[in-house]
């Protein structure tokens, strides 16, 4: 798997780490609580973000306009989902 996006599709790898970076950087390293809070509001703004990005129908190649590792950025909530995941283990 490649780092690749088109559009807005950055948004989907770079809300988790930032809202992680926020939530470390606000309490601390140890704190996973506040990680996994950030982790989940990062999955519901990535999809609300995404569903609203790509509402104007595909672009011109038949896909969506804002993609993120190749599927539209709404699906890229898996991200923070695998993330949180993390955090429990």
């Amino acid at each position: 798997m490649t780092l690749t996006w088109r559009g807005h599709g950055y948004l989907g790898f770079m809300l988790p780490l930032a809202l992680m970076a926020l939530a470390i950087t606000l309490t601390s390293t140890t704190n996973f609580n506040a990680m996994r809070v950030a982790f989940v509001l990062s999955g519901i703004a990535t999809w609300l973000i995404g569903v609203r990005l790509n509402a104007d129908g595909p672009a011109a190649d038949g896909r969506a306009p804002h993609l993120t590792f190749g599927q539209p950025l709404q699906y890229a909530a898996w991200i923070s989902g695998v993330c949180f995941v993390l955090t429990l283990l």
